[in-house]
């Protein structure tokens, strides 16, 4: 298994629709890099990323990033394929969608035992990430952190949980302020880590370093 507890200060999302990106993605020294498969491709478009997927992760060097998979939520009829292809790819690592529960987490690990099986993989070899993007993900971080042992950490997914809180960006993150401490509290008490949500403005990279700063955080992480 992936060391649950390596550094991931910084964890990079490539869309899987666009194999330049996934091949050179590792140049930029990043402790993670996460191959979106979800909002990153288009609907028409999953079954294309998934073979580019596939052949990126048989044939580029990643130079000892950590290679993680973001699957689409499991309500939709994708994500059983999507951990298919991760796997047999020799993906480190399966970061689950719109995570709202402790079943969700043992609904994916048991997708991803049966494509360890099927695909010669060692059997827990696969870590989970969880990424929380509702309020009753939130809620329920602390059950979902204890729901594999395969689970390394928990995101906090700032835009989707804005929509559900029905709120907007503010550049002092005041609105996700409860939903962040939830995260951290949960983590902390179950041994996983967090992870905060993505940082998208690259027109202001020095108030993202200044951020990082002011809260004492490493890139992505609680």
């Amino acid at each position: 298994m992936t060391d649950k507890n390596r550094l991931r200060r910084t964890m990079m999302f490539v869309s899987a629709q666009t194999p330049g990106l996934m091949k050179e993605a590792y140049i930029y020294g990043p402790d993670s890099i996460i191959f979106d498969l979800e909002d990153a491709v288009a609907e028409n478009q999953k079954d294309a990323a998934r073979f580019s997927l596939y052949h990126a992760l048989k044939t580029v060097d990643f130079m000892g990033c950590e290679r993680i998979v973001r699957i689409n939520g499991l309500e939709t009829p994708h994500w059983h394929e999507d951990i298919r292809a991760a796997i047999a790819g020799g993906i480190d690592g399966i970061r689950i969608a719109k995570c709202d529960s402790a079943d969700d987490v043992k609904k994916a690990e048991y997708q991803i035992e049966l494509a360890e099986i099927e695909f010669g993989r060692e059997k827990g070899s696969t870590l989970i990430i969880a990424a929380l993007e509702s309020p009753l993900g939130i809620l329920n971080a602390f059950e979902i952190c204890k729901a594999s042992k395969r689970l390394a950490g928990i995101a906090i997914s700032g835009g989707d949980l804005r929509k559900s809180m029905q709120t907007k960006y503010y550049p002092s993150g005041n609105e996700i302020i409860v939903a962040r401490g939830q995260v951290l509290l949960a983590a902390r008490a179950s041994g996983v880590q967090a992870y905060d949500t993505v940082f998208t403005d690259f027109n202001d990279m020095d108030g993202f370093r200044d951020d990082v700063k002011k809260k004492n955080l490493t890139a992505s992480r609680l």
